[in-house]
């Protein structure tokens, strides 16, 4: 539901607020926060709002989430990244950003982490589920009818193949890498790409996180936004 005079996201006097929180998936325009998830396309049609929109100074992002699908990440992350090109933007942790949730956060010009916060998690996982053995002492008895040699690969009704998982592990280490990428394109000289990939996705906490360039200060998210809101009334 649109707010302010028929825009996507809240506003304080000229700052547009918009919540990167929950679990992230890709499609669910009308998706917001409270239900739990944030969807991308949501998150786009707020930055292109915000970006467009002459009463914005200056945008907040609120972010608060342990990450989502790949789908539809780059892409928003990007949108995010050409935002913070032409308006001031700052990512404010209200606890965690991890994975896709620390993406989007990257892409602002600054970002804000609390003390007993966190971020980081620079890696891609997925999961394969072997229940052949279950279904065998169940007495059912799965056939698997594909046509192309490749077309099952990694079904839950059989045993995962060493080929198939070096398959899916290259293909996940790719991702990986687009995504230690990104955050060195949008951290610049603050957190390179062998900074992100150095991490194998481990998590840092406050300082610990600033340090490593992976957040520019630690703060209460109330005092970061009050000081935003001061500095860009300043300018």
């Amino acid at each position: 539901m649109a707010a302010n005079g028929g825009r996507p996201y809240d506003m304080v006097g000229s700052i547009a607020i918009i919540p990167i929180e929950g679990s992230l998936i890709h499609k669910g325009a009308f998706l917001e926060s409270n239900s739990g998830e944030t969807s991308y396309q949501g998150i786009q049609t707020q930055v292109v709002t915000a970006a467009r929109d002459p009463q914005v100074k200056g945008v907040v992002l609120e972010v608060d989430s342990f990450g989502g699908e790949v789908s539809g990440a780059f892409e928003t992350s990007d949108m995010i990244h050409g935002l913070s090109l032409v308006k001031p933007t700052l990512a404010i942790l209200s606890d965690h950003a991890y994975s896709a949730g620390y993406l989007m956060a990257s892409a602002a010009r600054s970002i804000i982490i609390p003390e007993s916060g966190g971020c980081g998690s620079i890696g891609v996982i997925t999961m394969h589920t072997d229940m052949s053995a279950a279904i065998e002492a169940s007495g059912i008895k799965v056939t698997i009818l594909a046509a192309g040699q490749h077309k099952a690969d990694g079904n839950p009704f059989e045993p995962l193949p060493e080929g198939v998982a070096a398959t899916i592990r290259a293909e996940i280490e790719s991702v990986r890498e687009v995504f230690a990428g990104r955050v060195a394109t949008y951290r610049g000289s603050r957190f390179s790409f062998q900074d992100a990939m150095a991490t194998e996705a481990q998590v840092y906490s406050g300082s610990d996180a600033v340090a490593a360039g992976m957040a520019d200060a630690t703060g209460h998210p109330s005092d970061a936004f009050e000081a935003f809101v001061a500095l860009i009334n300043r300018a």
